[in-house]
């Protein structure tokens, strides 16, 4: 086992052996450090990478007499990993992973919707109807950053999105026990997103 400046000293001399040390050293305790913030593993495991590569590009910017490396290994660890959670994109995807999921199986077990032509519904609702459908049960907004993200009142979202399932319920009269199944999802949809 390589000590901390031997590994530091490698890395600025571009050695590739010294990255190699440093992630034998650090590696699982810094990945446990991500842990605690990324819950999913391999999303965590590729922000170890990440902090490793930040570490290798930056060694110079490294200070033994202000902290040990696997201080500023781990400091860079959690900021990589807080500045993923913060990220639009990847909150959206946890919501829509978790929604999907939840939709698939309330699908299924209470009725097939395959019939129901999704696509032909949303056309029959203005814009401003289907925008608001679309973000919250596609995209996994909440009503409020829909209303910050729209610029809209939040009272403005809730009455579109009470009017578009009403616009819906009126075009699936017909189909009783589609409709039935579509309004339970949508319940479950507005009690998953409050």
């Amino acid at each position: 086992m390589k000590g901390e400046s031997e590994i530091i000293a490698l890395i600025r001399q571009r050695d590739q052996t010294g990255l190699r040390y440093m992630y034998d050293q650090y590696g699982a305790t810094i990945l446990g450090v991500i842990k605690r913030i990324i819950k999913d593993n391999p999303v965590a495991e590729e922000i170890l990478q990440h902090t490793f590569l930040k570490a290798w590009n930056k060694i110079d910017t490294y200070n033994s007499n202000k902290s040990s490396l696997y201080t500023w290994l781990s400091s860079i660890a959690r900021n990589t990993a807080i500045d993923k959670v913060r990220l639009k994109g990847f909150q959206n995807q946890n919501k829509s992973e978790s929604f999907e999921t939840n939709v698939h199986d309330t699908k299924s077990s209470i009725t097939d919707l395959s019939n129901i032509d999704v696509k032909n519904l949303l056309v029959k609702l203005e814009d401003k109807y289907s925008l608001v459908l679309d973000m919250m049960y596609l995209k996994g907004y909440t009503q409020s950053e829909i209303s910050d993200e729209l610029s809209i009142p939040l009272g403005t979202v809730k009455t579109r999105l009470r009017k578009s399932i009403k616009i819906l319920r009126e075009e699936l009269k017909h189909e009783k026990g589609l409709f039935i199944g579509a309004l339970l999802i949508i319940i479950l949809m507005l009690l998953l997103c409050l």
